[in-house]
């Protein structure tokens, strides 16, 4: 077989056995039809990537891959425009209630809840007087400063 058709673990297995000195370096050539060159080559990017194996890492588990990081970035985003999507709905609900109310009061419809009144009729306000005919209450004349609440200029040389 050779050194073209190998995979890569057969062709570990060849630089093991020339490690290992099993068969001569100058039969392994001839066998697999290879020349010492790729042959000593091959040993050197064993040697390498053993190496980068062995290299110290960090602790923990490794990240996210990028393709996992974006793809939950992108449903955080999903979720708060759906979110914005919501509040802007409400929002627009409201306003168009405010335009339909508007409209009945041009058109002089009742609104919602109020009671039917003429045009130009205004509600009666109740007064909420306390009358002079109670006990205890003087209408004669109104509160001035320097009554009986307090002095005139405010200021008797005590603090309330």
């Amino acid at each position: 077989m050779q050194w073209k058709d190998l995979s890569g673990q057969e062709r570990y297995r060849v630089v093991q056995m020339a490690r290992k000195g099993e068969v001569p370096v100058q039969e392994l050539c001839k066998t697999f039809g290879v020349s010492r060159t790729t042959l000593s080559e091959a040993m050197e990017k064993v040697d390498q990537a053993a190496m980068t194996a062995l290299e110290p890492k960090s602790p923990g588990r490794k990240g996210p891959s990028p393709e996992a990081a974006a793809l939950v970035e992108a449903k955080k985003a999903k979720g708060d425009l759906e979110k914005d999507l919501e509040h802007w709905k409400t929002k627009y609900e409201i306003a168009m209630t405010f335009v339909e109310l508007h409209r009945k009061v041009l058109d002089g419809e009742p609104l919602p809840g109020v009671e039917a009144q003429g045009v130009g009729e205004k509600k009666k306000r109740r007064k909420n007087r306390r009358t002079a005919t109670e006990p205890g209450v003087d209408r004669s004349s109104p509160r001035v400063a320097g009554g009986p609440d307090g002095p005139r200029d405010g200021g008797d040389g005590q603090e309330p």
